[in-house]
């Protein structure tokens, strides 16, 4: 997964691992088909909905509902984050319709899996 974050990022930016983050699962809808495609699971700075919203609003074709929010520091989220794209590498998804943030995402039938591998 290539985004912004990464130890040699932290390393880089020791203060920015200590703010605000927030791991998010989400159900992408096709707008279209009114399909429930796959499942996103990605991470924003900030810890509330509208942390998540801002970075949820361009998934192209999609629509999203939020399964599940995790608040801690910008590290463990992203930390976190890893782990579980990692745990759930073979339910990976690719959608036919590329957006930011497509490489993230996972087959609609682990959302429940997923949900119970994200702290309460």
């Amino acid at each position: 997964m290539s985004g912004i974050y990464n130890e040699t990022y932290f390393r880089n930016h020791p203060e920015e691992a200590s703010k605000d983050g927030v791991l998010y699962l989400l159900v992408l809808v096709h707008k279209r088909t009114n399909k429930r495609e796959c499942v996103k699971i990605g991470i924003a700075a900030g810890k509330n909905w509208k942390s998540v919203n801002k970075r949820a609003s361009g998934y192209g074709p999609y629509t999203n509902r939020t399964l599940r929010t995790y608040t801690s520091t910008l590290y463990n989220v992203w930390k976190l984050e890893q782990a579980l794209h990692q745990e759930f590498l073979e339910h990976k998804f690719i959608p036919k319709e590329k957006f930011g943030g497509y490489t993230e995402c996972f087959n609609y039938d682990s959302w429940k899996e997923i949900c119970l591998s994200i702290p309460a």
